[in-house]
């Protein structure tokens, strides 16, 4: 068959490549596609050797790739133009990347939860950073790191390919742009970021650290159980009994009995912190597994009213349905991660890490920016995460208003009933107020006429009369306020919409009109013309009658 004689096949020369599209439908099964890839230079008996029926998309990719380049892009060109082609496979990298994303997420959350367990086993000094159990944790941290910027790259290349499908691009060069790139790298960068295997300190201290006494059952979990013994001293019963050492009088210095305690953060905790930052797969998790996502009608209405299904969207629509489950879980979260953080980056060469409780007091007197001041943080690193929970705290309170008060909101219903009843209630107390302003002001009438206009009874029923008449006044002005409240946004547009439709009734009536006008000018102008016919053959008539 001739590329002219079918529109599927794209226009080619006798030399060049001729790509041919077939469809194989079934009764049952769905249609799948076969690429063939022949030259116009071979023979009929060659040509029909070489065509392959694929009847899955993978086996096509596979083919794809072992083909030339050129001939894979025309072959591209001719899938891309087809619809079908480009909803299933569509469909395929929606799955892929949602299944590359749940185990992202996967290994993300691993790695946290082990970087948590080793440093809580180094905080409470039940195993210090030279063990075999920190390495193998350490290593495996690494090892699931490791693959997880590998899947993030792969992540993207699917993203990419899904750009390129519903924008019928065959180069996926044109999807990688520079925010692009950036953005994959910046990923990446915050994935890569992890405690690595060994022992590493490093000095940040505080200016303003508080001088405290000396703990003499502290262990430095930070050093080897052979270093703590050289200058740990023990208690038993209540007294203390010091291990004699022999240390070098050249080491001891005059200063160090006076010794502020030393504040620092060690490298493993600064980098721990950030692994925080992981928990974007989580959103990213709660996004691609939402009903708003994978329902092909919802993405339909999304394309139609160019509403995209974004993150954002996405915590806005469960927020407006479930405000109080997102918040506590918000908080909840936030109470965790600041508290873990607050302890670990508190250190005290004397003191040890804070303990858990005190973090979480912390964390509470900072997130609702209380600050009573009794446990303040000793190093930058600490304070940087105290003053974020006061940010985030403000921010939580502001949304918990906000939430408060859409609860507490009316519904439509329940306000025009509300509303109802209070103007029934105003329009009863005008009333009583109109008839008290009646039977007082016609009591002033007649005390007067009587001469009583200075007797006290005189006096109460003028008082009762200016009384009754500033009560409605009030009460008007009240009625005038219910009345505004009734007009809302909801209101405004039922009433345009009714005006429209009368507009546009009304426009359709005088059109209407101009038509039979028209027609009343046309008849007027052929009854114009018949009256013209008319005299003129009246005046023949009379002519002929004179020449008579």
């Amino acid at each position: 068959m001739a590329s002219g004689d079918n529109p599927r096949l794209p226009l080619t020369s006798g030399t060049s490549p001729v790509v041919k599209y077939t469809e194989m439908r079934g009764q049952t099964d769905k249609p799948s596609t076969a690429i063939t890839i022949t030259s116009g230079l071979n023979s009929p008996s060659t040509e029909s050797n070489r065509i392959r029926k694929q009847t899955s998309s993978s086996t096509n990719s596979y083919e794809l790739r072992r083909m030339p380049t050129q001939q894979r892009r025309n072959v591209k060109k001719v899938l891309m133009s087809n619809v079908g082609y480009r909803l299933a496979r569509r469909k395929e990298l929606y799955i892929e990347r949602r299944r590359i994303n749940d185990i992202m997420c996967f290994l993300g959350l691993l790695g946290i939860i082990l970087m948590i367990i080793e440093n809580e086993f180094t905080f409470n000094r039940i195993d210090h950073k030279d063990t075999t159990f920190s390495l193998f944790t350490k290593a495996t941290i690494t090892f699931t790191t490791i693959i997880l910027v590998g899947l993030v790259f792969y992540f993207h290349r699917i993203d990419l390919s899904l750009y390129c499908v519903d924008n019928s691009i065959d180069d996926w060069r044109i999807a990688l742009t520079r925010n692009k790139i950036i953005s994959i790298i910046f990923e990446a960068f915050i994935c890569m970021i992890h405690p690595i295997p060994g022992h590493f300190l490093v000095e940040w201290s505080s200016q303003y650290v508080k001088k405290v006494g000396t703990n003499l059952n502290f262990v430095n979990p930070y050093r080897s159980t052979q270093q703590n013994l050289l200058s740990s001293p023990t208690l038993l019963n209540s007294t203390m009994i010091t291990t004699t050492t022999q240390i070098p009088s050249s080491t001891i210095s005059p200063n160090d009995t006076n010794e502020t305690p030393q504040a620092f953060v060690p490298i493993d905790v600064m980098l721990s912190l950030p692994m925080f930052c992981r928990l974007y797969l989580v959103a990213r998790f709660i996004m691609l597994h939402s009903h708003l996502v994978r329902d092909a009608s919802s993405q339909s209405l999304g394309y139609l009213n160019r509403v995209s299904f974004n993150f954002p969207f996405i915590i806005k629509s469960y927020i407006q349905q479930r405000p109080a489950i997102c918040l506590t879980t918000f908080c909840f979260t936030t109470f965790f991660i600041a508290s873990w953080s607050m302890r670990a980056c508190d250190y005290n060469i004397k003191t040890g890490h804070m303990p858990m409780l005190d973090a979480t007091w912390l964390f509470i007197i900072s997130f609702t920016t209380i600050g009573y001041g009794d446990i303040v943080p000793s190093t930058y690193c600490g304070r940087g995460i105290a003053a974020i929970t006061g940010i985030i705290g403000v921010f939580s309170t502001a949304l918990l208003v906000a939430v408060i008060s859409q609860k507490l909101e009316l519904t439509r219903s329940e306000k025009y009933v509300h509303n109802f009843v209070a103007s029934i209630e105003l329009a009863k107390a005008h009333k009583n107020q109109a008839a008290n302003v009646v039977k007082y002001g016609w009591k002033v009438w007649y005390l007067k006429r009587k001469g009583k206009h200075m007797f006290i009874q005189y006096i109460q029923a003028q008082r009762k009369l200016l009384t009754s008449i500033h009560w409605v006044r009030k009460i008007k002005q009240q009625q005038r306020k219910l009345a505004d409240n009734y007009v809302s946004l909801l209101e405004l547009f039922n009433v345009q919409r009714s005006t429209n439709q009368i507009t546009d009734e009304t426009s359709q009536r005088v059109m209407i009109m101009e038509r039979k006008v028209d027609k009343m000018e046309d008849r007027l102008v052929e009854i114009n013309e018949g009256m013209v016919n008319l005299q003129d053959k009246l005046n023949i008539l009379l002519d002929r009658t004179t020449q008579r």
